[in-house]
């Protein structure tokens, strides 16, 4: 499991980027579907637990195709929640096995914004498999050091992988609605935005609920 010193470490300068009100429904639409994904993921996450508790043995994340299985539910629940929303643009950046952050999509600063501050939780989770004290450096199995060079999957359990995509979207989350406060004193968005309730300075407006009656993959039932 990652540690809690890595969860709250810093982000680079990078993710801080800059937002207008026109911005607003995108945000929101990020915001909602990253909701989704956490929900997804936590789904995700108990499933193979029970899974690990029936076999009495961890599951590696690459094993068989766990790990695209599981990335593919998560990516079409999140494209579920995006379509649903107010109106967004497509949006996109990885970050390889170099550790290396790649936008490939962003339409203005403000997303590219909300991509490098979800991508640079994936570059410091990265970076530390990559320090001299890791535990696959170990060379008593030279398979599992070679491994662990070419692909840091090789040597995470599914559940922690799980965990840092999570762990991403919940940072994204967070940031987005940050975002929409910021410009809740000087946009005009009702669809996003509304008036502050029971004493609190923002409230945004609920995410739209999206129909799930499709999400019929085999391995990603949703109920």
């Amino acid at each position: 499991m990652l540690s809690a010193a890595m969860l709250h470490a810093p982000l680079t300068s990078g993710a801080q980027g800059s937002c207008r009100c026109s911005d607003a429904r995108d945000l929101f639409t990020r915001y909602c579907a990253a909701q989704g994904a956490i929900k997804e993921w936590n789904r995700l996450i108990d499933r193979f637990r029970q899974e690990e508790k029936a076999s009495g043995k961890v599951i590696n994340a690459t094993d068989g195709t766990n790990k695209d299985d599981v990335a593919t539910c998560a990516d079409e629940i999140i494209n579920i929640h995006g379509q649903e929303g107010p109106g967004s643009r497509r949006a996109r950046a990885i970050t390889d096995r170099n550790c290396e952050i790649t936008i490939k999509a962003a339409p203005n600063d403000c997303i590219r914004g909300v991509l490098m501050q979800h991508e640079s939780w994936h570059k410091k989770v990265c970076e530390a498999h990559y320090r001299p004290d890791a535990l696959w450096r170990s060379t008593a199995n030279p398979f599992n050091y070679l491994a662990g060079m070419i692909n840091r999957f090789s040597q995470m359990s599914i559940i922690d992988y799980m965990y840092e995509e999570r762990t991403g979207y919940m940072l994204e989350a967070d940031y987005t609605r940050t975002r929409l406060e910021e410009l809740a004193s000087e946009c005009d968005e009702p669809k996003v935005i509304r008036p502050a309730q029971q004493g609190r300075s923002l409230t945004l407006q609920p995410c739209p609920t999206p129909d799930l009656s499709t999400y019929n993959d085999r391995q990603c039932k949703f109920k």
